[in-house]
């Protein structure tokens, strides 16, 4: 008996060594050849772009782009969503879309497309569209790469959209769904990694969608600040630039103090009351709520939109209402720093509701 045991000890602390020793030796392989990994030791942060663009066969009106930055010391993962309906200006030429110049060049051949769309996007938002790694592809494409995803084609395919914000919700969600990776649609996306124009390696694409769902990062989702016109939208480079130096780049504010942020609540849920409900439910946790009106428009899920640069405060507020996908549409012009469209997925249950309930049963 004593012999046995013996023996399977010494089993166990041999498996235990050549375990160690693959261990270790996996992590100096991937530390030495991901670019991924070199590079967050060497800077602060590092940072990607994902480009999207229709095909003949699927979504060819759509145009998804996507910067991001991840903030190492902070883990904060922060996109910026590209208006790819923003106009270039170009000397000598009509102002055309970001959109209209990708579709136009792809006729060309959709590398030119792609390599002018950068050079473009540089010309609105500067240094923020040279990024360290790319993904490019075709919705086609990556719903192959990804073995027809029915769930994500379905949100791509929800496009008829009753105003911006609806839009950007449905942004926010296509993006989402891409970083939140399942493991078996990673090992999938590794599978199919050649159909993929991307300057990420296949060991630290699989690496780092693992490292960020490890390091599990706040995610903030941001609009790209711009201005509408009759005729067009056009970059806002007054708010881009400072989008971008307040927030992009800035360290995100710890503070979460309610007091001296202006608030604005819109029921957009169709149901009675919801916008007055969400008030004094802010109010009680001593946020500053402005006013509170009836909304023109139904959404499904309750938005926040942080103007100002109040991210924490915004994320907070979602926290409070126990609903809301939280954007930064930096804009300093607007007189609130923070609107609330309570949606159809906020619930709040108060006293007036209590007593119009002991009402029906009297």
């Amino acid at each position: 008996m004593f012999q046995t045991i013996k023996k399977l000890t010494k089993i166990l602390i041999i498996f235990l060594v050549i375990s160690i020793i693959v261990a270790v030796s996996i992590y100096i392989y991937i530390d030495k050849n991901d670019a991924v990994a070199k590079k967050l030791k060497d800077k602060d942060y590092i940072s990607f772009s994902i480009l999207l663009y229709g095909s003949e066969k699927l979504f060819p009106d759509r145009l998804d782009a996507y910067t991001i930055l991840y903030d190492k010391k902070f883990n904060v993962l922060k996109v910026l969503s590209v208006n790819t309906d923003t106009v270039v200006f170009k000397k000598r030429e009509k102002a055309r879309s970001l959109k209209t110049l990708f579709n136009e060049n792809s006729e060309k051949g959709i590398n030119i497309a792609v390599k002018q769309f950068y050079a473009d996007l540089y010309e609105i938002i500067g240094s923020a569209a040279a990024v360290d790694f790319y993904v490019n592809a075709s919705f086609e494409t990556l719903d192959a790469v990804m073995g027809y995803n029915e769930k994500f084609k379905l949100i791509l395919s929800e496009n008829n959209f009753e105003n911006k914000d609806l839009k950007s919700l449905n942004r926010l969600e296509t993006i989402k769904h891409i970083l939140c990776l399942i493991p078996y649609r990673i090992m999938r996306i590794c599978k199919n990694y050649n159909s993929l124009d991307t300057n990420i390696s296949r060991l630290s694409f699989a690496v780092s969608i693992l490292r960020f769902k490890f390091l599990k990062p706040v995610f903030m989702f941001c609009e790209m600040p711009v201005s509408y016109t009759k005729a067009r939208v056009e970059p806002d480079k007054q708010n881009i630039e400072a989008f971008l130096n307040k927030i992009y780049y800035a360290a995100p504010v710890s503070q979460i103090n309610p007091k001296n942020v202006l608030i604005d609540i819109k029921n957009a849920a169709r149901k009675p009351r919801m916008a007055e409900k969400a008030t004094w439910l802010l109010r009680g946790n001593k946020f500053d709520v402005l006013d509170w009106s009836n909304f023109s428009i139904t959404y499904d899920k309750t938005l926040i939109k942080d103007y100002k640069g109040n991210f924490t405060k915004a994320l907070k507020i979602a926290e409070i209402l126990k609903a809301g996908a939280v954007i930064v549409s930096y804009n300093k012009r607007i007189y609130f720093d923070i609107s609330v469209f309570v949606g159809k997925d906020c619930i709040i249950y108060d006293t007036l509701d209590k007593k119009g309930e002991r009402n029906v049963k009297s």
